[in-house]
């Protein structure tokens, strides 16, 4: 990751200010809970006997200008030797549910080579009635490429000759195709020098996406990759006056006619921002995605804080190369700055997940003692 300048003041208001040719949003009421829709209504649930909704897709779902503010968490199964039979996924489920009113998960590096994973997670879904964001995330940081082959084959079996076949649909909001393939060069060609711009890389990962979104569609499932679009010279343009990278870069416009969705790694926490400037870094990113990609919707897919020095993602106070105020109360007021800033999401049609619930390290809601970092407290998906 590289260091970027952080927002003044000024540069903040400027970037506000280039929102302002943007198409209006419209707005949903506070009583969004009542909804006739899925997974923010009351009225709609997901059928226990696996049999599909008696209407199409677009009309089971709510409409995008319904989707700001808290979805969910992230939820790792990168660990094949944990614990993710069906009851285990549900019980999280349930916490997250009734503890932080969550209505989705995003499936975050599902390492998965049979097709148990996808249907474990598809039927504690339907148990209790939340949307998933599904991820097909191996290869990561430089995994053999078959391994994406092997995970697809899996997910495509459930989705086309399974029990859940007919359901998923409804069940599955969108599909990620890959976590942070530019930075971790994941789809480098063999032999390449670690750009992901080299025309061999960049044709592997674009060829990739759109494969997998054509099979996506064929169940009507959008697809698009999770990514952190603050890399100059890659995914956005050359580097400005405001320190952000002008324009899209060379592998973000390649990307983006692939793509149905932004969801972007908005992640102050890798930039070397301060807790207390985090929330501009955040909202600068965000007007970033409206100005060049405003024709996709934008999800959040993933931000951060730690409670503490970070092992498994080298970052903290203590060494690593994310160098960050870490403790409880800087995680608490992280998040907590995020939510309060619920008008801005809605402003803007953007929703976020919190990353991550466990197996994440000091990321984590979710402590070793059972208990939440953040008790008693449920973000706005509304306000």
């Amino acid at each position: 990751m590289m260091v970027v300048k952080i927002l003044t003041q000024a540069i903040f208001a400027g970037l506000l200010a280039v929102t302002h040719g943007l198409p209006q949003i419209l707005q949903r009421s506070s009583e969004a809970n009542n909804s006739n829709c899925f997974p923010f209504g009351t009225s709609h649930r997901l059928n226990l006997d696996l049999q599909p909704p008696p209407m199409s897709r677009s009309d089971w779902w709510c409409s995008q200008d319904m989707f700001y503010g808290f979805l969910g968490f992230s939820y790792a199964f990168q660990y094949t030797n944990m614990d993710f039979d069906v009851s285990t996924i549900s019980k999280d489920m349930i916490r997250m549910k009734q503890e932080f009113g969550a209505t989705m998960i995003r499936m975050y590096i599902p390492e998965s080579y049979t097709t148990e994973l996808w249907e474990n997670v598809i039927q504690a879904a339907i148990w209790n009635n939340m949307g998933v964001v599904l991820q097909v995330a191996f290869p990561i940081s430089g995994n053999d490429l078959s391994l994406e082959a092997a995970l697809e084959s899996t997910l495509f079996n459930v989705l086309a000759n399974s029990r859940y076949s007919a359901i998923a649909p409804y069940v599955i909001y969108a599909a990620e195709y890959l976590n942070e393939p530019v930075g971790d060069c994941d789809m480098c060609a063999a032999g390449s020098t670690g750009d992901p711009s080299e025309p061999a890389s960049l044709a592997n990962l674009t060829t990739g996406m759109a494969n997998f979104r054509t099979e996506m569609h064929k169940h009507g499932i959008p697809a698009g990759i999770s990514e952190d679009w603050d890399r100059p010279g890659l995914m956005s343009g050359p580097v400005g006056t405001d320190g952000l990278g002008v324009g899209l870069g060379v592998v973000g416009a390649a990307l983006e006619p692939v793509l149905d969705f932004v969801h972007a790694h908005i992640m102050a926490y890798y930039h070397n921002v301060g807790v207390s400037e985090a929330w501009n870094y955040t909202a600068g990113q965000v007007l970033w995605y409206k100005k060049y990609l405003p024709q996709l919707p934008l999800v959040i897919s993933e931000m951060m804080w730690a409670t503490g020095y970070n092992v498994l993602h080298a970052g903290g106070d203590i060494t690593g190369f994310a160098v960050a105020e870490v403790s409880v109360a800087d995680y608490t007021l992280f998040w907590k700055t995020v939510d309060e800033n619920c008008a801005f999401m809605k402003e803007h049609n953007v929703a976020w997940f919190i990353h991550a619930w466990r197996e994440e390290g000091t990321l984590d809601m979710l402590q070793a003692d059972g208990t939440v970092v953040i008790p008693n407290w449920k973000p706005q998906k509304w306000c």
